[in-house]
């Protein structure tokens, strides 16, 4: 049956020394090779499950040599299949996933027939599981909604339960929340109607995962927890250890740092036990951030070190490297290491952008923003805290609702710091206006709330009234600080720090449109200011208003070459240029609101960061009652 006995009986030598195999005569019947291709089979299975994956492996390559240089007639293509499946579960156990997607892209070039579509629609979902853990989302989409086409044709309600599981794991690594949900949701409904508990706890656990993103932490833990014991009750180890580093992170997030950890020390020791590499990868970066948090450095620095020599060893850019890069420029941080935090940073940021994992990247940047703003790069923090408020914003309901929200508002008061740093930059060259920055955004502030504005205004109102004289940085010190009168053109040059403070902000895309503002803070009503000399509604509102405070604080406050003005003269002064200056209805609401002692504490103060941040904090709260009134309306009616 077999052209050359001599080279058969030599390949069945190699594999003598598997266990319970013994040499066969070549002279044998057919049957005895599939007697001998069957046992090389359940070895490499009960290997892959007692997790040899390199014995396994052995075993599926002499099978496969055995195959290839024959052609053994009882080696069906079922056969085939179950050779590069169990080998490419091998394979992707081990971290190897590029050699794991191999495996199973011979599947597909061997089952072109539509007889073949189940084997397809499995094999699709396998590989676009693995490119999705190796980052390449864009193919992985690809790939995961093939294999939900193909199982909806087939009505294989199983695997497209599976596929849409599969889907949801993939939107949410892209930050796609809503659309995670989605799928998570039809596939819970499939796995209740086919009565498949691990399946429904598979999804109960990923549900879990977007509702702590959404900030629904407690809900999360009950997700964990419902998942962790149908996995339990069914003896699935892997699947509970998992189910446990969800816990811990969750705990962990929440500051509940001694449970987490014991949840995180016994998913690390299963997935050591069980040889599971993509576990063992992420126990081993959610230890290094504990650690962190615990300023336990030297675990922090041994864990996070382990997580990206596994990561560069299997060659995988991916969501975790952006997470190991994180953490390791935070360490670098909190060792005061800066240049090489910022290096860290830049490359978890090359590597976010590089695979779409946009919340990976709106963390990294903020990041980076932090870093730059305690080194006093003001300009570079806020292009990358300004990159991040957008992303963070973008996301609606998609992200971690709280967490955003709290990450936002952070994000905003890092911008006030700054603001408030570029605005000390023109105090100091000016001694006798220390503080003056910060009194008119405080007045304007209050002026903007006695007007009625949303807050979306105000802060714009604010960023622009810390930032209206920066232009003056440019400005000769010899010119600010002359005692007496300025020439004409010395004039000429102060009249140009409006237009110089635009330039200043150039590229710098805020999330507040304070360009405007910052131009036309010198304008008056008749047309008679600079630069552009506008006129009336031509002055953008709140260049009206920055301009009523910064007039007030200059005259209240003392000059080189003046005493400071009391409030009542101030008033009378402005009062007489209402309707040239000034605009009458936003000058009648200003001097009402001073005359009744709502802007005591700033008057000829220093601003106080608490003072100036509570008033921006009770804008917030205003704005939140109002859109709580207004969904009130929409229910009643």
């Amino acid at each position: 049956m077999f052209d050359d006995a001599n080279t058969t009986q030599s390949h069945l030598e190699q594999v003598r020394e598997i266990d319970g195999v013994k040499p066969v005569d070549s002279r044998r019947e057919c049957s005895d090779w599939s007697e001998t291709i069957s046992k090389l089979m359940s070895l490499a299975k009960t290997a892959n499950e007692s997790c040899e994956y390199e014995q396994a492996i052995g075993y599926l390559d002499n099978l496969e040599e055995l195959w290839n240089s024959k052609g053994l007639p009882g080696f069906s293509m079922e056969l085939r299949f179950e050779l590069h499946r169990e080998k490419g579960k091998a394979l992707a156990s081990q971290g190897k996933h590029d050699l794991a997607i191999g495996e199973y892209q011979k599947i597909l070039i061997h089952c072109r027939d539509a007889c073949y579509l189940s084997v397809k629609s499995e094999t699709f979902a396998q590989i676009g599981q693995l490119l999705a853990k190796q980052g390449d989302y864009d193919r992985a989409l690809g790939y995961v909604q093939r294999a939900i086409g193909a199982y909806r044709r087939q009505h294989d309600n199983l695997g497209l339960c599976k596929a849409l599981r599969n889907l949801g794991v993939i939107y949410l690594e892209l930050g796609e929340f809503e659309e995670a949900e989605i799928n998570y949701n039809e596939a819970i409904d499939i796995a209740r109607e086919i009565g498949n508990e691990v399946l429904y706890a598979d999804l109960v656990n990923n549900l879990g995962a977007i509702m702590n993103m959404k900030g629904s932490w407690r809900k999360a833990l009950e997700l964990y927890r419902i998942s962790l014991k149908i996995y339990e009750e069914k003896e699935q180890i892997r699947k509970s250890a998992y189910a446990k580093n969800n816990l811990a992170i969750t705990l962990a997030e929440q500051g509940i740092n001694e449970e987490a950890f014991d949840y995180f020390q016994e998913a690390y020791k299963t997935a050591i036990a069980i040889k599971d590499a993509s576990l063992t990868l992420i126990v081993d970066i959610n230890l290094a951030d504990l650690f962190l948090k615990k300023r336990a450095m030297a675990n922090a620095k041994l864990h996070c070190l382990k997580a990206e020599r596994y990561l560069v060893q299997a060659g995988l850019t991916n969501g975790h490297l952006v997470e190991v890069k994180k953490i390791a420029g935070k360490i670098a941080v909190f060792e005061k290491n800066f240049d090489d935090a910022g290096h860290l940073f830049g490359e978890a940021l090359d590597v976010s952008q590089q695979i779409g994992a946009r919340f990976l990247e709106a963390e990294v940047l903020q990041e980076r923003g932090t870093l730059y703003k305690s080194r006093k790069m003001h300009f570079e923090a806020l292009n990358d805290l300004e990159s991040s408020y957008h992303i963070y914003a973008g996301m609606k309901a998609e992200g971690k609702r709280e967490q955003i929200e709290r990450v936002i508002n952070s994000i905003e008061r890092l911008y006030l710091d700054i603001f408030n740093a570029m605005a000390r930059e023109v105090d100091q060259k000016d001694p006798y206006t220390k503080g003056h920055s910060d009194r008119v955004a405080s007045l304007a502030l209050l002026l903007g709330r006695e007007l009625g504005l949303r807050t979306s205004m105000l802060k714009t109102i604010v960023a622009a009234a810390l930032l209206h004289d920066i232009g003056k940085t440019q400005v000769d010190d010899s010119i600010l600080n002359k005692p007496g009168r300025l020439t004409d053109e010395e004039f000429r040059h102060i009249k140009k720090h409006p237009a110089t403070g635009v330039d200043l902000m150039h590229g710098k895309d805020l999330p507040w449109d304070v360009d405007p503002l910052i131009l036309h803070h010198h304008e008056k009503l008749d047309g008679s200011g600079y630069p552009l000399g506008l006129k009336g509604e031509d002055i953008p509102l709140g260049a009206k208003i920055i301009c009523i405070s910064d007039v007030f604080d200059a005259l209240t406050s003392d000059r080189i070459y003046r005493a400071a003005f009391d409030v009542d003269s101030t008033l009378e002064m402005m009062v007489r240029d209402s309707g040239v200056a000034f605009d009458p209805v936003i000058l009648k609401c200003f001097t009402d609101m001073i005359r009744a002692g709502k802007a005591d504490p700033v008057i000829n103060a220093r601003t106080s960061e608490d003072e100036l941040y509570g008033i921006w904090s009770q804008c917030m709260v205003e704005e939140k009652k109002q859109a709580a009134r207004q969904a009130e309306e929409v229910v009643l009616n």
